[in-house]
């Protein structure tokens, strides 16, 4: 955990949530399959008052997530 990110999260009140695709959830798949997807990992980020979810890369980095917050 990145201190910067925690603050940010934090701050910004940002909730994060995690499915677990281990058996293949069919509630799972479905949820990948509606951004397009067949695998995981898979980041989304839904910023406040916007229309569409943004899609993060597979790779995160602090300051991936940070631009994503406008950081």
């Amino acid at each position: 955990k990145h201190p910067q990110v925690v603050a940010a999260f934090k701050e910004l009140g940002v909730k994060a949530f995690k499915a677990d695709w281990t058996r293949s959830d069919p509630l799972v798949s479905a949820a990948l399959a509606s951004y397009g997807r067949a695998s995981v990992p898979l980041y989304v980020y839904y910023a406040p008052n916007s229309q569409e979810p943004r899609i993060l890369p597979e790779i995160l980095t602090p300051e991936i997530i940070l631009s994503a917050f406008g950081r």
